[in-house]
């Protein structure tokens, strides 16, 4: 199991204030270790169609009250859709450092920005509120239709005739008469339960609106997290496209409102231009069909596993202690260093924290037809994380990222006891929010 660790964030590029001892000590955050699956399209959408970073926002300031304490799925294959345990000590103590206790601010205590324009997003913040985007299929749930499983799934069970299951998160739906099964990921109803005290959520599916209404129907039954915040396919105004305008309001006016807003989806290509505000999640593949759709490394399904992500250390579990992060430093730095933060550059920070000190090179990862290394996808992952790239070996370096271990770099990481990790272990970085233990990513010989 990999570790998730919470480093620093270093204090010169968090907030515009320098003078709160609380921005000094503000702890970053250190995704599950899994392939870097590259996501096609939102189920609940014909497959033939599916091949069919905003700036910082303008600086305002809060009023901080230092020092005073005041008293929330082929049809079938067509239409699926498109607990914390954390210990809350360290806060006190820098809430009380700082001669201010953050959870008993009066909302009289935040003077907005000058460039907020939408009253129900200052409401929200008034509140210590942000605003969290949730994509649903393989971020939240996995669905599929019922002739897709595969002939072990089916022989574990997962037939025509299966029903709900509620204590395995399975269930039946039919939101166009035609059946599909649901898997709840695990611990995601303890997570919209924490997140939901943070955060105003909002659904986002490129699914149909049925299949929607009826996974968060499943999510939330009694309407408490998302209420009608439900945006579909039906409502996007681009194909295969997901827009904050949607959600805060036609972005001419809504720069100062993306700055409240957190995303969270397994795809990032789907959200262009706001890559800044998401945190990419690792996909939820529990059935065969969508292993193979996204190109999963793992020789079985979870479904034909009989396994299942783990609810403690899983991808949800990680991804609320980001969250809360986000929130913490968000708040923490708007009112008692007296200046307006962003979340997207509170993210920016928290990666960079990732593989902080880690000096890479590569050998077999980038084709050598690639002119400008630094361009590559894998490159500019890893620095995304903090970590430096470099072009040769060196005394400097710390990890030779390899495809396999008979390169000259690979052999030299080797014979100078450097550490020699497969590509996984970048992706593993990403999904985890923290250094993976490299001995979980060796390299092996291609077969």
């Amino acid at each position: 199991m990999i570790s998730t660790a919470f480093p620093s964030i270093p204090s010169t590029a968090r907030f515009t204030s320098p003078a709160s001892p609380t921005a000094n000590r503000l702890a970053g955050i250190g995704p599950s270790a899994a392939a870097d699956a590259a996501g096609e399209m939102e189920p609940g959408r014909d497959e033939e169609d599916e091949d069919a970073s905003a700036g910082g926002a303008p600086k305002g300031r809060f009023l901080a009250q230092r020092g005073v304490k005041e008293d929330d799925d082929d049809a079938e294959e067509d239409y699926s859709g498109g607990g914390s345990g954390e210990d809350d000590d360290d806060e006190d103590e820098d809430d009380d450092a700082s001669g201010v206790s953050l959870g008993t601010i009066g909302s009289d205590a935040i003077m907005l920005p000058p460039g907020m324009k939408n009253a129900h997003v200052a409401n929200l913040l008034r509140a210590r509120k942000l605003i969290l985007v949730l994509d649903l299929d393989n971020t939240l749930i996995n669905s599929v239709g019922f002739r897709r499983f595969s002939p072990t799934e089916k022989a574990n069970g997962f037939t025509k005739e299966i029903r709900d299951d509620p204590s395995r998160g399975l269930f039946r739906l039919e939101p166009y008469r035609v059946s599909t099964l649901t898997k709840l990921r695990p611990f995601v109803h303890e997570f919209l339960r924490e997140a939901s005290g943070m955060f105003e959520m909002h659904v986002y599916t490129l699914g149909g609106r049925s299949y929607a209404r009826a996974v968060v129907k499943l999510l939330d039954p009694d309407g408490v997290y998302f209420g009608e915040r439900i945006i579909s396919f039906d409502d996007s105004s681009q194909p295969y496209r997901k827009s904050l305008d949607a959600v805060v309001g036609p972005s001419s006016a809504s720069a100062t409102e993306h700055a409240a807003v957190v995303i969270l989806d397994d795809k990032a290509r789907v959200w262009d231009g706001y890559n800044d505000n998401l945190i990419e999640m690792e996909p939820y593949l529990y059935f065969a069909s969508d292993c193979r759709r996204y190109g999963s490394k793992a020789a079985q399904s979870l479904a034909e596993r009989r396994l299942d992500e783990s609810e403690s250390d899983g991808a949800l579990a990680v991804t609320l202690r980001v969250l809360r992060q986000v929130h913490y430093c968000f708040f923490s730095g708007s009112v008692c260093c007296g200046s307006f933060s962003d979340v997207r550059e509170l993210i920016r920070q928290m990666r960079r924290e990732v593989l902080r000190g880690c000096t890479v090179v590569f050998t077999g990862v980038i084709p050598p037809e690639v002119v400008q290394p630094s361009c590559h996808d894998m490159w500019r992952k890893a620095e995304q994380l903090g970590a430096t790239c470099s072009d040769d070996v060196g005394p400097e370096v710390t990890h030779v990222v390899a495809a396999n271990p008979s390169t000259s770099e690979a052999r030299w990481a080797q014979e100078h006891g450097k550490s020699l990790v497969n590509p996984r272990w970048i992706s593993a970085a990403r999904f985890r929010w923290s250094k993976p233990k490299e001995e979980d990513f060796p390299v092996k010989e291609e077969s």
